[in-house]
This record gives structure tokens, sequence and C-alpha cells, in this order.
């Protein structure tokens, strides 16, 4: 009796599973929610929360609610690939908006793609991630070839930079910026002294930066994250270093300010160009209780493309959504409209430059 008690249970918790899934669509969030980035990934994932949370407010898609089922990949190539195999063996998850930083984006696509399923990044910028032909990336931001395009033009007409020192990460995202800036500020005048590689997770970097100190450089650039960028920053005061600092979106993270301190002087960050959208902001505060972070945006907007996407059909499918994000076409985006091209890279990616002022980023002014 107590069998077929059991059994029947079971019968009863199987079919509400399944009754449960077939009003329910899934997407994934794959981002560094433990680890020195999870702010990033926190940001991340609340913006896609927000976005979600709008459509089920609203009778989610043909009746059926959203659910975000989120991944940490600790901002490691090799989480990130534990995180895209376990995102792309449940079928029930259509779309992915993630990875966050470019050593994780690349190695985790090539999982994506043999599944068909689509991710959207809001932050990764490597160049190499769209250049592999995959049909599945999306890229809501620029590339590092268009954002050291800014860094490097910045620094030879606002800045007048003449002897520059370089340093990088050596991730696909830092070393990538750092050989754009080097290219383009090589090839308008000035004179790289050093291009050299430092150990992420590292917290002295004295020894490299007293090397620098005797290079005499007038301007410091570094491609990498703003757990590292901060103190490099901050060393090189200490050191004695006042050559102005460079340094492209990793770093335009509150915890960089936090890091450097009173030596804020003198340093300039590229990121994405603000976004001014009053509604998103407050929104975003309301739910959060904080203001939202440089890549919510974008986090924000992938999110609408891809349940806009999934929207286009009755009956979605990860073959579907793909065909529906191939057709975006002037999607109405935060900071405007979204439309991809061939790779997947969005069309407009305007980047800005900003510096610190009374503890905040702030768009440069001359």
């Amino acid at each position: 009796m107590r069998r077929r008690e059991f059994t029947t249970g079971l019968t009863a918790l199987t079919l509400l599973t399944a009754c449960s899934n077939a009003n329910t669509l899934v997407i994934g969030v794959a981002a560094p929610m433990s680890g020195p980035q999870a702010v990033q990934g926190e940001y991340i994932k609340d913006a896609v929360q927000l976005a979600v949370d709008e459509i089920n407010k609203k009778g989610g898609i043909g009746g059926k609610t959203i659910e975000v089922s989120v991944e940490d990949d600790q901002a490691r190539p090799q989480d990130a690939t534990q995180v895209a195999r376990k995102l792309a063996s449940d079928e029930r998850v259509l779309g992915v908006i993630g990875h966050f930083n470019s050593g994780c984006s690349i190695p985790a696509s090539s999982i994506y793609n043999q599944s068909k399923l689509a991710m959207l990044t809001p932050g990764s910028t490597s160049i190499t991630l769209t250049e592999q032909g995959y049909k599945n990336i999306f890229r809501l931001v620029g590339r590092d070839d268009q954002q050291a395009a800014i860094d490097s033009q910045f620094a030879l007409k606002k800045l007048k930079s003449k002897v520059i020192a370089i340093l990088h990460d050596n991730t696909p995202y830092g070393k990538g910026l750092a050989s754009s800036f080097q290219e383009g500020v090589t090839q308008g005048g000035s004179k790289v002294v050093i291009f050299e590689a430092i150990t992420t997770g590292d917290k002295d970097f004295r020894a490299v930066l007293t090397k620098i100190k005797n290079l005499n450089p007038d301007t410091i650039f570094f491609g990498g994250v703003f757990v590292e960028g901060g103190l490099v920053a901050s060393q090189a005061r200490e050191l004695g270093i006042n050559a102005r600092f460079v340094s492209g979106d990793g770093s335009k993270e509150n915890s960089f300010i936090e890091i450097v301190g009173k030596a804020s002087s003198d340093i300039y960050i590229s990121g994405p160009a603000q976004v001014d959208n009053k509604a998103f902001v407050d929104a975003y505060k309301a739910a959060y209780g904080k203001d939202p972070g440089p890549f919510s945006p974008y986090a924000y907007d992938a999110a609408r493309v891809l349940l806009d996407a999934i929207a286009k059909s009755e009956t979605p499918t990860r073959e579907t959504v793909l065909e529906a994000l191939h057709k975006v076409k002037d999607f109405a985006g935060l900071a405007g409209g979204i439309t991809f091209d061939e790779k997947g890279d969005v069309v407009k990616a305007p980047f800005d430059i900003f510096m610190i002022k009374d503890g905040q980023f702030v768009p440069y002014k001359a």
C-alpha cells in the first residue's frame, strides 16, 4: 500500500513539474556572482531581473512566466565553460545574457554555438569574440578596437602624450585593449617605452611601477579591470609617479574610486556612453535601493532584446530565437536604436571618456 502511495505521489510530482515547465520560459544569466568582480555580476543579474519582472507583470509572454536561471562563472574561463555546459544542457533555456568578461565569453561561446543557444553579452569587448564566425553571439557594447581608438586619440590630442607606459592583465580583454591602444598611439607619433603584463590577483605592483618610474613616461595606460587597475593607479602615486593614468571600461566601477582614494586626479577612464534614462534609473533604484552600475543599462537592454525575440514565435525554440535576433533592427534601447551587424556586433556603440570628481565618475571636460 505504501509503495502504491509513493508511486502515486511521484507521478503527481512529475505531472506538477511538467505543468510548471509548460507555463514558464527560461533565460540564463552567466556572470561573476562571487569573487573580486561579483559587484558587476550583481548589477547584470539585477538589470536582467528588472526587465523580466516588467514583462511578467504584463502577463509574461504568451501567458507564460519568464524565469531567470543565474549561474556564477567567477570571472574565470574554466568556470565559464562549466556554466555554459550547464545552461546549454538545460533544454528549457532559450538564450543567455552573459558573460561579462571576454575571457569567459570566448570559451563559453563555442559551447553555446554547438547547442544553437544565443548569448547576448552586456560587457565583453574583445575583438576575438565576434570574429570566430559563430552565428549565436550578440554584443550590446562596442569592441576593443573602437574603444582603443577613443582612448588613443584622447591621449594624443587631449593629453598630448608623448612617452607612454602600457600595462595589461594578460587576459583577452586587457591585452587586446592594450594592444589596440599601443597601435593607435604609435601611429600617432608617441613612444611606448614599456608594454608589460601583470598577474591577475596580485596586490603589489611596485616592482614594475619602479621600472616605469625610471622610464619617466607622461602617461600610463592599463588594460584590465578595476581590481588591479585601482591598485596600479594608487601605487603609482605612492611611488611619486605623476604620469596621467588612462584605462578602459573594465576600470569604470565605483570600487576603482574606492581603491585609488585621494589619488584620483589625472585619471581618465573610457566606457560605454553614459545612459541618462530617468525611467530606467528610477525603476532600478526602486527595485534595489541603489543606482545602476555602468553595464546595467546594457544588461537590461540585452534582456529586453532577448525577450522580444522569444515573443516573436508562438512556440519559441532556440532556433526561432536566433532567427529573430538576426533580424533585430532599430530596437528601442535605452541609449538609442539597437541593430546587430552580420557578426553580432551592435552597430551603434558610442564610448565616452570619464574622470573622477567628488568621488564619482563624470564625463570628461577639458
